[in-house]
């Protein structure tokens, strides 16, 4: 790991609320239903979807394009991207992710920006990441912490300001080719499609457990993608029981799951663990 002398009143504050919020959830609790939000048909293999609660917006970005989709409803109201160097167009999609307020983020590889739109797709700002010689994936924590890998260093860089001095990286020599990147409240999952394999680390970097398969957590609890359903092994239980084969799925706030030309996004409901 790489660590720049101040930004260590940065990282001891994050241990310091990483502490507290590990304290508040020490009763854990396990999965007992799937509850179905909204289900959308596509024309389209889905390459990766964002579900905005607080806007009741879903943003679905459409495999090998360039494309964003965006639906409110039961209807999809816009449509952007593609190739091109006007604002609403990109050169590279490589990730998409949501703002903390809802919006959407989109990372472009190869202008090396980080574009912010609205909910109706207008571009509203824009993100240099100049220092970065091939960003690739990443992800934002609620207060605007930036997780950014790059594919180039094989590294993820930890960055509020995204100024090189900033910076705080790690997964240098232990990531390879990783298809999605996402951030729980205690760890931030990485998952690796050519080996089946997901490292799990802390939110500071810290390596700490790798596990086979397609693997995403919430609620400290370890969620397994399968052909056709969530598998949770301490329950062995099934959830999103589907005729559908799922290419990928996410958990964070909602549970997103996509197959070739359909999206289910739901919820699992929790019980105590020693109520089940």
């Amino acid at each position: 790991m790489k660590r720049k002398f101040h930004f260590g009143l940065f990282i001891l504050i994050i241990l310091f609320v990483n502490s507290c919020s590990t304290i508040e959830i020490i009763t854990s609790r396990v999965p007992i239903n799937f509850e179905l939000i909204k289900k959308i048909q596509t024309n389209f293999i889905p390459q990766k979807c964002l579900y905005s609660s607080i806007n009741k917006t879903v943003f679905v970005w459409e495999n090998e394009t360039d494309l964003i989709h965006i639906y409110s409803g039961e209807n999809k109201i816009n449509t952007i991207g593609g190739l091109g160097f006007n604002s609403q167009s990109f050169n590279k999609l490589a990730d998409i992710t949501l703002a903390p307020d809802g919006n959407l983020l989109a990372l472009d590889s190869f202008q090396k920006k980080i574009k912010k739109f609205d909910v109706n797709g207008k571009l509203i700002a824009e993100i240099s990441l100049t220092d970065f010689v091939e960003p690739s994936l990443f992800a934002v924590a609620i207060d605007e912490t930036y997780y950014i890998y790059d594919n180039a260093s094989k590294e993820i860089v930890i960055t509020r300001t995204f100024d090189r001095s900033d910076w705080y990286s790690f997964g240098k020599f232990q990531l390879n080719t990783p298809s999605n990147l996402s951030l729980g409240k205690n760890e931030i999952t990485v998952y690796e499609p050519k080996q089946n394999a997901t490292m799990i680390f802390g939110i500071l970097g810290r390596f700490q457990k790798e596990f086979d398969g397609n693997v995403k957590i919430e609620k400290q609890q370890n969620y397994i993608l399968k052909d056709h359903f969530i598998y949770h092994q301490e329950t062995e239980g099934k959830f999103a029981i589907s005729t559908n084969t799922w290419n990928e799925f996410s958990i964070k706030d909602n549970v997103i799951l996509l197959s070739d030309n359909e999206i289910w996004i739901g919820e699992f409901t929790y019980s105590k663990l020693n109520d089940k």
